[in-house]
């Protein structure tokens, strides 16, 4: 069986310039985090304000490149993949924010939200097959 997503040991590490007169700095937002996703599970991120929570969501939905470690998606490894596959697995990948009004709409409903990015992302797929992945 594949694993929906496996990060195996990820930084991500950020230059920061402290001042004129000061030698640069750099930050650990992400500083070895791995994990194994499988098919039915459900990943959590929790932790206090500036723990990494967001900077590791956004190397997750590949939207930031990873300093170190490596990134699986469906078996397929993101860290090395062309700019093509790395859009193709950016689509199998959504994030949930923890502020529901932000990430819910109430004139939506549940099946509606499910529906949207597959008609954003997937234009070509009809409206029953896009029913019928929301319901799955």
């Amino acid at each position: 069986m594949t694993d929906l997503m496996k990060a195996v040991d990820l930084r991500r590490h950020y230059g920061v310039s402290r001042g004129l007169f000061q030698p640069s700095a750099t930050v650990k937002a992400v500083d070895g985090v791995s994990f194994t996703l499988n098919a039915g599970q459900t990943l959590a991120i929790v932790g206090e304000s500036g723990c990494g929570k967001s900077t590791l969501a956004r190397l997750l939905a590949l939207f930031e490149e990873p300093t170190e470690g490596e990134l699986f998606i469906d078996g397929k490894p993101v860290t090395q993949a062309d700019a093509a596959t790395r859009k193709h697995l950016r689509q199998s990948v959504q994030m949930v924010f923890q502020n529901p009004y932000g990430s819910l709409n109430p004139r939506h409903t549940i099946g509606g939200a499910l529906e949207e990015p597959l008609a954003i992302n997937r234009p070509a797929m009809s409206a029953a097959d896009r029913r019928a992945a929301a319901e799955a």
